[in-house]
């Protein structure tokens, strides 16, 4: 029977971080895009504004496009390497050059047509106060969400298609870190793990698998020389503790 395992994240910048939070984000939406009810609709376009909140912040093309001509720079030298799929890393290569080209700062923030749409405007400002899309506080609103699901999805799809570009770049981004990890199944004695990070070796993203049946939790501290873990019990009932006993996990990095 094959392992179920629990995968926790650490990244090592805030870029990754950033990422992370919109593929939970894009998750988040497509699951409540399934589902044609009034409040599944409510909680797809807060998902759909929080997001729109993340992607305000005007540096974030400019640090995607760094991060991704350090991956196109990196992958060079790989060209010549007869052990390299080449077929692969001309698409890798071709896809992040796209995405280069595509992100220019020349285009704007990303989804600034969502940002400038007549609805989402007058509305945004209500989502961020508790209970502030009531009906007796944005009637517009309440009008909207009892309209048909049919309405609901073509409104709503058409603000999600402006997302396209953030989600492929976060996709994509989140791939690389993943993918450029080693696998190493280890003991932590006594609910603790420390190791050494070799400053040559660009790491932005630090995974622990656990298998599901164990009831801990790890908290990492992720610096740029050295790595440290501590697994907690998962008691909901207690402060947490760090666990004595010895925990196997498996780390990528």
């Amino acid at each position: 029977m094959a392992v179920d395992y629990i995968y926790y994240e650490q990244p090592l910048n805030e870029l990754v971080r950033t990422c992370l939070r919109l593929e939970y984000l894009y998750n988040l939406l497509d699951y409540h895009l399934q589902t044609a009810k009034p409040f599944s609709t409510h909680a797809a376009l807060s998902i759909l504004l929080d997001i729109l909140q993340i992607l305000d912040r005007p540096d974030i093309k400019t640090k995607f496009i760094s991060e991704f001509r350090r991956y196109v720079e990196s992958f060079q030298p790989l060209k010549n390497n007869p052990k390299v799929d080449k077929r692969s890393l001309h698409l890798a290569l071709d896809e992040l050059n796209t995405l280069i080209e595509l992100l220019q700062p020349k285009y704007g923030k990303f989804a600034h047509e969502v940002r400038e749409d007549p609805f989402i405007s007058a509305i945004r400002q209500y989502f961020l106060t508790p209970g502030g899309t009531c009906n007796a506080d944005i009637p517009q609103y309440h009008y909207w969400l009892n309209l048909s699901s049919e309405k609901h999805q073509i409104h709503l799809k058409r603000w999600i298609a402006a997302l396209e570009e953030s989600y492929k770049a976060a996709r994509l981004l989140l791939k690389l870190a993943r993918d450029s990890t080693q696998e190493t199944h280890l003991i932590a004695e006594e609910g603790f793990y420390q190791k050494a990070l070799s400053p040559e070796r660009f790491c932005p993203l630090v995974r622990v698998a656990l298998e599901r049946n164990l009831p801990v939790y790890p908290l990492m501290s992720l610096g740029r020389h050295r790595l440290v873990i501590h697994f907690y019990t998962a008691s909901l009932e207690s402060k947490p503790q760090q666990t004595k006993d010895n925990i196997p996990f498996i780390l990528m990095d």
